[in-house]
């Protein structure tokens, strides 16, 4: 139970330390050139853990492939507390401003649909996500996979 409450915690801290940071900071500096749809492209591994809308404590693994348009497409294993593991697909879309913040949005093949709020890093290798649901406590990374 304490494992538990520590983790709860501890995601919730980085949670609000995320959500304190403007989004421009992160992006000011390591995106000189600024970004668009086209920033993002290529393959990502994406790791993402917190306390999904449901109240379970998860971590998620992703292969993401975005095209440089606004859509992705995604290959997702979900660990919960509670069951798992579950595997399924997503189809993205994002919005990507010029000061390298924006949205995306996740269509499960479950049948569910997640926000995030993204900050793009290390001129597009890098994104900061922020789950954006009611009841949802989840930050996490994807990085470019480089081959």
């Amino acid at each position: 139970m304490n494992t538990r409450l520590l983790l709860a915690l501890a995601t919730l801290s980085m949670a609000t330390l995320t959500s304190l940071m403007p989004a421009h900071a992160a992006a000011t500096g390591s995106n000189k050139k600024g970004c668009s749809l086209r920033t993002l492209h290529g393959e990502y591994g994406d790791t993402t853990s917190g306390i999904s809308s449901d109240g379970a404590l998860f971590a998620e693994q992703a292969l993401v492939t975005f095209h440089g348009d606004g859509t992705a497409n995604a290959k997702v294993t979900v660990m919960k507390a509670t069951s798992g593991p579950t595997r399924f697909t997503s189809n993205v879309t994002y919005t990507l401003n010029s000061d390298c913040a924006g949205s995306l949005t996740a269509a499960r093949s479950t049948g569910e649909t997640i926000h995030d709020d993204i900050v793009v890093t290390s001129n597009g290798a890098k994104i900061l996500l922020l789950r954006t649901d009611p009841g949802s406590v989840v930050t996490g990374v994807e990085e470019r996979v480089h081959w």
